[in-house]
């Protein structure tokens, strides 16, 4: 059984990100509270992944910070990424281990004890219904249960922040349903959660502040109320509906 995580905050100061020429991310700044669930939305090729990326340290950002409380990603990462959980829009995973091989090494790369790591997986794979498929081949499982494995890898370290892209992409809605309430159970355990998704009833009805980029700049960050007074939305309109004027004013009028 997890125990309840210590709230950590998330602050993006500044962050830009060059390819060469193409400014992937541009002066990017977000504060995300202590055991917030915050939504991050935007068009494809606006910018999500290569945040997410440079956040959790797979890249390095040109300039900028990124700190969980006072913990810089850059100057201290191994001691950063111990406190993240990444679940990537596509997952790798060792198609040729069984999911228990495969969760007993990931553990393992985590240092997790032993003796809790094998109760972490046991609990995991009950929650998620797998436990008939702890000695199957990776390989053999469906997208669903793959998608189900990634997470509990995701967070069998216990992580103090979750970064989580696209977790319910191309999911059956049986599947659908249980990583949303997995999703909710982290939430309750007070992990700093940051949601990247398409799904935008998903975004609306877990985060409690999403925030909009798109071409590489933050166009919009509120809750959905808010959200809806900044695109002169109705007051009950979908976040469908206000994703949608917002990206277009930012299309209109992109130096802004």
């Amino acid at each position: 059984m997890q125990k309840a995580a210590s709230l950590v905050q998330v602050s993006i100061e500044h962050l830009t990100k060059n390819y060469g020429t193409l400014v992937a991310l541009n002066n990017v700044s977000l504060k995300i509270g202590s055991g917030e669930v915050f939504g991050l939305l935007g068009p494809n090729g606006a910018g999500k992944s290569t945040l997410l990326k440079t956040l959790v340290g797979i890249l390095r950002p040109t300039s900028g910070t990124i700190k969980l409380d006072e913990i810089d990603i850059v100057a201290s990462p191994e001691k950063a990424k111990s406190m993240i959980g990444y679940l990537p829009e596509n997952p790798s995973l060792y198609t040729g281990l069984t999911t228990l091989e495969f969760l007993q090494f990931v553990g393992k790369i985590r240092r997790v004890a032993d003796d809790l790591l094998d109760q972490e997986i046991s609990d995991s794979l009950k929650s998620f219904s797998l436990e008939d498929k702890r000695n199957s081949l990776v390989g053999s499982l469906s997208k669903g249960m793959k998608q189900k494995v990634a997470l509990i890898a995701t967070s069998l370290h216990n992580p103090l922040v979750l970064v989580l892209d696209e977790p319910l992409t191309a999911l059956d809605p049986r599947t659908r349903v249980s990583v949303k309430d997995w999703i909710g159970s982290q939430t309750k355990r007070g992990v700093t959660t940051i949601l990247s998704t398409h799904d935008l009833d998903v975004a609306q009805a877990h985060a409690g502040r999403i925030a909009i980029i798109d071409h590489g700049k933050i166009v919009a960050v509120d809750n959905i109320e808010g959200l809806r007074k900044m695109a002169n939305a109705k007051s009950d309109a979908q976040l469908e509906d206000v994703f949608l004027r917002l990206t277009e004013e930012q299309a209109q009028d992109p130096i802004r």
